[in-house]
């Protein structure tokens, strides 16, 4: 953590500017096609409640993202650890998640679509009941595309490894967004979970973004799906520094 402080004091000092549109990671299920502009710091928060089934939930946060752009567009991703409380038949356990680390590189735009790669490492410094056991690799291809001055596409595959159960879990999605305003935007975004002997379980989401100024973003967002955990509600903010 002490490499991550001096890379943000370093950013905190970039020359201002014109600032560029601020995108973030959250919410939903994918990501978006965009690395942190060279010198810039973007943390990325909020809070979640999950319905596990109807005895069981959950409360996460701050799934707290720090995303520090680097040389050109290739950007440092650190998923600071997260602290998850359930409550399951009338009893609350608290603990602490994984955390993350690795990178994402914009590989350029091609005719009008950006396209990004992230490679991140799950690092088991997690509670003994909430982490993997194991450095997990997962990798992520996130495409998008503006339809028009109001309407954008995007996509994202991702991919994780799970070490000790040895087998492979991909999530693709896509989202549509809308712009309703000059600051306020939503979107509907579709995904999956596929893995071997698992059935293909099917998630909707849906959510929206208020850009409070050129720096600061809020989100709320809800979603559904198919098999447990079957809803989550979840508000976030995004700062750039």
């Amino acid at each position: 953590m002490a490499f991550v402080a001096v890379l943000l004091l370093t950013a905190a000092r970039a020359a201002p500017g014109d600032e560029p549109a601020l995108v973030a990671d959250r919410p939903g299920f994918g990501e978006s096609a965009n690395t942190v502009p060279q010198g810039r710091v973007q943390a990325e928060a909020g809070a979640t409640w999950t319905r596990i089934d109807s005895q069981t939930s959950t409360t996460d946060l701050p799934t707290l993202l720090i995303r520090v752009g680097l040389l050109g567009p290739l950007e440092l991703r650190v998923l600071v650890p997260d602290y998850v409380r359930t409550r399951s038949e009338g009893r609350t356990t608290t603990g602490w998640a994984d955390m993350a680390v690795g990178f994402k590189v914009h590989l350029g735009s091609f005719g009008g679509s950006d396209v990004t790669l992230r490679a991140t490492a799950d690092v088991p410094t997690g509670s003994s009941d909430l982490t993997a056991h194991r450095v997990d690799p997962e990798a992520a291809l996130a495409w998008s595309r503006s339809l028009s001055e109001r309407w954008s596409l995007g996509a994202t595959v991702a991919t994780r490894r799970f070490r000790l159960d040895h087998r492979t879990l991909t999530s693709p999605s896509v989202s549509v967004g809308r712009s309703l305003s000059e600051h306020v935007a939503t979107f509907v975004e579709y995904g999956a979970l596929l893995g071997e002997g698992l059935r293909t379980v099917h998630r909707l989401d849906h959510g929206y973004t208020w850009l409070v100024n050129a720096r600061t973003q809020l989100d709320a967002s809800l979603g559904l799906s198919s098999a447990p955990p079957d809803f989550f509600v979840g508000v976030g903010w995004c700062r750039r520094f």
